[in-house]
């Protein structure tokens, strides 16, 4: 499609099929931030994504040519990837941007081809950060050099979930003090991201003195007033005891069929991967015999089992996407939770 001649509003409405919230526009048309402060749900992954794309179509020399969207763990790393494709495809861009994936299990190795080309890559700190420091992860260490190059210039930097990122948080921070001291060859910058943002997260030997200057992007007071922001941040959340038949794998997964609703998705937060893997087998056990009575029954088709540590603690969530039909995204209205003693 022809992008160059249409509105901000009309190019994110094609990408992601909604409406640009104020601070999602403002993040396109006027000077970037460096640290964007906003709750969860309120979309950060399309404003960084239609930013990007906006400005290299019709302002190229704002913002680096790659898009280099770190974060802290992979699964998050799959769910930004899908939303980049599909934005890229649904403006007809696929011949101009590619996008690439670089964390534990997928690791492109064609992208650096063709280093002048707009590139959006997606990967985990690990063997990001790793790149940028030239040194890095699962790959030939006589190409560090070139993949350290790339990194370190003419790209965005954008640091999504940073409170999750511990030692790797203080990293990001000092490469881009030390790509300010010492110049880069086009435009290099970096965007920290969270809904929970602290600014001195960043006081770094070199990158301190810069803090205090930082510009804050934030939800506006016409975000905070319009319809659908309003609702997600006024929202009521229910909170109730689950039965004691619930400490074993067979119960609860009674428990989440029965609560499931159609057409929704069903969240099953647990405490360690075995009883993750153990709800999930009972859970597709009883769609097995429901189907042996009706062919109406679905099974789960998505199950994702996230890990982080927190403190001395494990905790393990577990997505469970019931009737979830071509691939369309359903809001979690039922949130099922266990808490267990760590075995």
């Amino acid at each position: 499609m022809e992008t160059e001649n249409i509105s901000y509003e009309e190019l994110f409405r094609t990408a992601f099929d909604k409406t640009p919230f104020h601070y999602q526009t403002q993040l396109a048309e006027t000077v970037l931030p460096e640290l964007i402060n906003v709750p969860t749900g309120a979309g950060k992954t399309a404003a960084i994504l239609g930013a990007w794309l906006w400005r290299r179509i019709n302002n190229p020399e704002s913002v680096g040519r790659r898009l280099i969207y770190c974060l802290p763990m992979r699964t998050l790393v799959e769910q930004t990837r899908e939303v980049a494709k599909s934005a890229v495809e649904n403006l007809v861009l696929k011949d101009r941007f590619s996008v690439h994936t670089l964390y534990g299990g997928d690791v492109s190795d064609d992208w650096d081809i063709f280093p002048e080309r707009e590139q959006i890559i997606i990967g985990t700190q690990d063997l990001l950060l790793s790149r940028a420091l030239n040194r890095g992860y699962a790959m030939n260490r006589f190409r560090w050099a070139f993949h350290f190059g790339l990194f370190n210039n003419d790209c965005l930097w954008v640091f999504d979930e940073i409170q999750l990122f511990g030692d790797g948080l203080a990293t990001t921070s000092q490469l881009q003090a030390m790509r300010e001291k010492f110049q880069t060859f086009g435009n290099a910058k970096s965007i920290w991201m969270s809904a929970t943002l602290d600014k001195n997260w960043l006081k770094t030997i070199d990158f301190a003195p810069k803090v205090d200057e930082l510009k804050t992007l934030s939800l506006s007071s016409e975000d905070k007033q319009g319809e659908v922001l309003s609702k997600r941040l006024i929202a009521v959340k229910d909170l109730k005891k689950a039965g004691i038949e619930c400490r074993l794998p067979k119960g609860l997964a009674e428990f989440v069929v029965e609560k499931h609703e159609n057409e929704t998705q069903t969240l099953v937060v647990v405490n360690t991967v075995k009883r993750a893997q153990e709800v999930y087998a009972e859970i597709e056990k009883l769609y097995v015999e429901a189907e042996k009575q009706s062919k109406k029954s679905d099974k789960p088709t998505l199950l994702k089992i996230k890990s982080k540590s927190l403190k001395s603690n494990c905790f393990t969530r577990v997505f469970v996407r019931l009737n979830a039909k071509n691939g369309r995204k359903y809001s979690t209205n039922n949130l099922t939770k266990t808490a267990m003693k760590n075995l």
